[in-house]
């Protein structure tokens, strides 16, 4: 029986200063693998938006590139069509 801080006895049974201590790394366990955790899903979030910038610039360039050529193309063939 441990006796409280008012003098009254106490039936509760108290953690060692090991439990403690124990307790305590246990918390900073779970919360180092949890700050791994979000670091890691961060991570590969800012990963995907890069490459989902990267492919929609790659799909810009195309496109610009693919009307650049129609256009040139286009242009050839109205000249070839006046002087004909």
């Amino acid at each position: 029986m441990a006796i409280s801080s008012t003098g009254a006895y106490s039936f509760q049974r108290t953690s060692s200063a090991w439990e403690v201590h124990e307790s305590w790394r246990a918390r900073r366990r779970e919360a180092a693998a949890n700050y791994l955790a979000q670091g890691s899903a961060a991570m590969s979030a800012f990963a995907t938006a890069a490459t989902n910038q990267i492919d929609g610039m790659a799909s810009l360039t195309t496109q610009a590139a693919v009307t650049r050529l129609q256009k040139q193309l286009s242009a050839k063939s109205q000249s070839l069509n006046l002087t004909a």
